[in-house]
């Protein structure tokens, strides 16, 4: 069975759209499931990803967070869009 290569373009993109939701996912199970002096070491501890506005130095600000988790959903929605558009021959 031969692709055409519209179809092979969509597969490819697609899959390229689908891969960081999934190794981030494989990320996050791995940091869950082994100690954290493992290869993978997150840094949400250090506020990279998080962090607070402090009024006055009260703490009464209010926090924040990374909108990366949206635009993973998003990229991997849009990749599986493209892979169950790819037309049976």
């Amino acid at each position: 069975m031969k692709m055409s290569f519209l179809n092979v373009l969509k597969l490819s993109i697609g899959s390229l759209l689908l891969l960081p939701s999934l190794l981030s996912v494989l990320a996050f199970v791995i940091h869950l499931l082994f100690e954290e002096n493992m290869l993978i070491h997150f840094v949400d501890d250090r506020g990279i990803w998080t962090g607070g506005v402090d009024y006055d130095n009260d703490g009464g600000g209010g926090g924040y967070m990374s909108a990366l988790p949206v635009y993973f959903g998003l990229m991997a929605l849009a990749g599986v869009f493209l892979i169950g558009k790819i037309e049976k021959d």
